[in-house]
């Protein structure tokens, strides 16, 4: 009887995220049918929600790559289990990035240009580039797990080709890491050279993208593996391998907010022009509330306390509020990345613009399409966790893994 009420309850879940992704393409067909008039996006604030939808869903799968190296390049055969998990969300992230691109580059119909008309001094070309390596083996290193479904798994020939992909599991994790460290640093570098805009005009930006997507990786694979075990009542990670890998985020995110914190307060010893006026927008002005409480308190200090002390106590709660407490504060941080460029004009001497500094608030359609894209990566995400038998839970006692399931 409890078990078709979860079902029951698993299936309005479903239609619940349906009915949100209707919304979502209606938004987004409005987008392509009316241009991006319909978005709150101006020439002078030409990067808004999407991009920060973009950078978080790609920061928060940078799981897959720190988990792998875990596994497979230093031996931690223990982690396993949430590397699979980490996989399989860093697919989906990436997917989730390249929706939101698709809406953002306003001619969707020239999507492909970027790999047929190579432009090698652009760093939007090396992210696509690496991007589009690291998708592919994402999608190598998950397809066994989709081809050990039941009514798969009764093909001979495709089973025999997921076995074969799963051999080079290790070698895939190092292709991975090296496409994924490229790509991560780049994102950052794409900031760093825009040399119109103080704020991001810095070689720190690569670094910092790096060092904080790595902690957030983590902690959003350990968070929704705990969201997972908790609704379906089943172990997927050991708690002990969950409590070792959020110890390991919480020390990355003390060594990011190290960065952070005197990458951005340094400027205070002199005076850059535009980049000293956004950074007391950010530390003082319309951004401080967000900037302190979300990305340096909450999302920062609190979350590493919370990820280290978890093991210590044995808390899930802990290690629960820890994780969510991290994403939160990378979405914060790219939030403000994207936005506190474009609070200061280009030029005042002679003005550039005009106005000198354009106000934004993303519109409908930017909500709507975005909640979309969420939707489906949590809809993708659901039916995962209950058909896929890679999630179908271990015995917590045995690290384990059941005869015949991949390793990542």
């Amino acid at each position: 009887m409890l078990r078709i009420q979860r079902s029951n309850i698993f299936w309005l879940w479903v239609a619940f995220l349906v009915v949100m992704i209707g919304f979502g393409l209606f938004a987004a067909f409005q987008v392509f049918t009316r241009g991006l008039g319909v978005t709150g996006l101006t020439d002078g604030v030409p990067w808004g929600l999407w991009i920060t939808l973009d950078l978080s869903c790609i920061g928060m799968s940078a799981g897959a790559f720190s988990l792998s190296a875990l596994t497979y390049l230093l031996g931690r055969d223990s982690f396993r289990p949430l590397a699979r998990v980490a996989v399989f969300i860093g697919l989906l992230g990436y997917s989730g990035a390249l929706m939101a691109l698709i809406l953002d580059i306003g001619r969707p119909d020239r999507f492909w240009h970027g790999w047929v008309f190579w432009n090698t001094h652009s760093m939007l070309w090396e992210v696509t580039m690496c991007i589009t390596l690291y998708f592919s083996v994402l999608l190598l290193e998950v397809f066994p797990m989709v081809a050990e479904l039941p009514f798969l798994a009764r093909i001979k020939w495709l089973h025999n080709i997921a076995h074969r992909i799963h051999r080079f599991s290790p070698l895939l994790a190092i292709i991975g890491l090296s496409l994924s460290l490229l790509h991560q640093s780049s994102l950052g570098g794409t900031y760093g050279v825009v040399i119109g805009r103080a704020a991001l005009f810095r070689a720190t930006m690569p670094l910092l993208f790096i060092v904080s997507a790595v902690a957030a990786g983590m902690a959003f694979s350990i968070h929704m593996t705990l969201l997972v075990q908790w609704l379906g009542r089943r172990t997927l990670v050991p708690n002990e391998v969950l409590f070792q890998a959020g110890q390991i985020a919480g020390a990355i995110l003390l060594l990011y907010l190290y960065m952070r914190f005197w990458d951005t307060t340094a400027g205070s010893y002199g005076y850059v022009p535009g980049r000293t006026e956004a950074e007391n927008v950010l530390m003082a002005g319309p951004f401080a509330v967000s900037f302190w409480a979300w990305e340096m308190i909450l999302g920062g200090l609190i979350a590493a306390i919370f990820l280290i002390r978890a093991r210590f106590t044995q808390s899930i709660l802990l290690l629960m509020i820890g994780s969510g407490l991290t994403m939160a504060g990378l979405v914060a941080n790219r939030w403000h990345t994207t936005l506190l460029a474009f609070t200061q004009p280009l030029s005042t001497s002679p003005a550039l613009t005009d106005p000198l500094v354009t106000p934004y608030t993303p519109a409908w359609t930017e909500w709507g399409t975005a909640l979309g894209v969420i939707s489906i990566l949590t809809l993708i995400f659901s039916l995962g966790m209950h058909f896929l038998p890679a999630f179908r839970g271990i015995d917590e006692t045995s690290t384990e893994m059941p005869e015949g399931e991949p390793a990542v």
